[in-house]
Formats: structure tokens, sequence, C-alpha cells
């Protein structure tokens, strides 16, 4: 099991995961009634020769780097580390970032709808309204290394330049 809370640095595992889950979970909820409840006012109007692939080349690679991400993040986080190689990479919120821009798209694709587009927007929009809480405890953490870091990974956009660090 995991150590939620690492003693050598007062770090919590979830960090704001909990209140960024909690600010999409009714986009979420209205997306799963709008899906199956009126169908037909949330589909997306292409063929799924073209909707079918689009979806699984933005899911595939979604779940590759949340899985990634994860891995990982259970691997450094009880030696206290800061990872910033692999899933941590190519952006600083891995976890957010394959759900809201990769996984949840894919699914809309693969189901036909657009709602799952709004629950991912929802999730970036938390991960933007959150994450500086987290930011401020890493850096209080691990000072000017997570500042370097910050310089030269996105906050959520992979692969994506910062335009100026923490924020």
């Amino acid at each position: 099991m995991p150590v939620l809370v690492n003693a050598r640095n007062g770090m919590n595992i979830v960090g704001q995961g909990a209140r960024i889950m909690l600010s999409a979970a009714p986009a979420l909820a209205a997306a799963v009634w709008a899906h199956l409840r009126v169908p037909e006012l949330v589909r997306i109007p292409l063929p799924s020769s073209v909707l079918l692939p689009l979806g699984i080349v933005l899911l595939v690679p979604g779940v590759a780097l949340w899985l990634t991400a994860v891995v990982q993040l259970l691997a450094g986080f009880p030696q206290g580390r800061l990872v910033t190689t692999g899933a941590y990479g190519v952006c600083r919120n891995p976890i957010y970032s394959s759900v809201g821009l990769l996984v949840l798209p894919g699914l809309s694709f693969l189901a036909g709808t657009w709602v799952y587009l709004a629950v991912g927007a929802a999730l970036c929009l938390g991960v933007r309204l959150f994450i500086p809480v987290e930011e401020r405890d890493l850096l209080r953490v691990f000072g000017e290394d997570y500042r370097r870091y910050t310089e030269r990974v996105h906050r959520i956009v992979p692969f994506g330049r910062p335009a100026r660090g923490i924020a």
C-alpha cells in the first residue's frame, strides 16, 4: 500500500486531486446523464469512420501517459523524490493532463458524443484553479530544483513550453 503522506517532506500524495476531481464531478454527472438520456442532442455529427480512429489515437497515448505517471508517482513519492523525467518530463501534471486532454476526448470520439470533451475542459479548469496550492507546497519542499523544473516543463500541456515558471 502506498504511503499517503511522506513523513520526510510532509507532502500528501493526493495533493489537490480531491478538489480537482470534485470540481469536475458535476460536469461528469451531467455528461453521463446527457449521453444516456438525450444522446440525439449530444451526438457529434461525424461518421464513425472518422470518430473511431480519432478516439483511438487520443485514448491509447492518454492511457499510456496516465499509467506511466501513476507508476512514477507511486515509485518516487515514498522516497520523497521530485520526479521530473518520464511522464513528468512531458508535463508537470501528467495524470490530470492525460485524462483531460487525451482520455476524455478519446472517449468522447469513441462514444460519438461531445459531452466528455466538456468534462475534460472542466477537469483542466479545476487544475488551473487548484494546482497553484500544490505548486506552492512543491516549491517550499523542493526549492530551486522545483523552480527550474517549472521553467522547462508546462503545467498541463504535454511538450508545451511554460510562459513563465509556476504561474
